[in-house]
């Protein structure tokens, strides 16, 4: 087999088209991340113009079908949280929902706030926190994301991506669109200001209902034993520092009391 050795003019050419190849696909990439990035913030303006218009009793009426229970409601251990729930949830501020709990089979420490008023809560943490203060300031604090409407911003959000990557991209928009959203509530971090608002709400309705702080800030604690993030790694958490957040109860505690 003979081998014929191309022409410095055909290996120019060869070199050229690949250069060429090369920058449309950088091209196209970079008009793709800044049509994901608008199309995010079209949407995020588009649910919170949604989420102003919808009152607290139209979410009640619309999500009281849904089902987001993951456990059994009927579990022994909600029966103590259901009564700090209810004596919570009768405070003025607190938006005036049909709240209920529902157990998550989880090994964190966690509460989740799903459209409707229902609260998930997970088997550690009713196991973990004793006291009926530090109980009540978690409850608390998500009741403060129902103030705030932060849960259907964010839900609304994850369906509006869903169904814009449905269009898009081909795909199921119906169940995938609801799982999406779903799996959103679970996996969701709200943004740190949302976090610091929710505190300062939980702490404020504490002190209204009980008239005492000792203990609102346990979970946080018992968080920071096992916290193993460093400092450093909390610039790109949507949560603040345990400490950070133990450190403001603190403070904003002292214009309480």
């Amino acid at each position: 087999m003979k081998i014929v050795p191309k022409s410095m003019a055909e290996a120019a050419d060869a070199s050229s088209a690949q250069g060429t190849a090369f920058r449309e696909l950088r091209h196209l990439l970079v008009a793709a991340c800044l049509l994901a990035i608008a199309l995010y913030f079209v949407i995020g303006l588009l649910v919170d113009v949604a989420v102003s218009t919808l009152s607290v009793e139209k979410e009640g009426r619309v999500f009281a079908a849904i089902d987001w229970s993951i456990g059994k409601e009927d579990d022994p251990r909600l029966k103590r949280a259901q009564k700090i729930l209810d004596k919570l949830a009768s405070d003025a501020e607190v938006a005036r929902l049909d709240y209920r709990l529902a157990l998550i089979s989880s090994e964190e420490m966690n509460a989740y706030a799903f459209p409707g008023g229902t609260i998930g809560v997970t088997a550690d943490l009713l196991e973990s926190l004793t006291d009926d203060v530090a109980l009540a300031f978690v409850l608390a604090h998500e009741l403060g994301h129902f103030h705030h409407r932060d849960h259907l911003r964010g839900l609304g959000r994850a369906v509006g991506v869903g169904i814009a990557y449905g269009v898009l991209f081909g795909g199921q928009m119906g169940n995938d669109t609801i799982s999406s959203g779903f799996r959103f509530v679970l996996g969701r971090g709200y943004s740190r200001g949302q976090e610091e608002d929710a505190d300062r709400f939980g702490i404020e309705l504490v002190y209204r209902v009980y008239g005492e702080l000792e203990g609102v800030d346990e979970l946080f604690r018992l968080i920071e034993i096992d916290d193993d993030l460093p400092n450093w790694a909390y610039m790109f958490s949507t949560h603040p520092q345990p400490r950070a957040r133990i450190k403001a109860l603190q403070v904003h505690a002292e214009t309480l009391e």
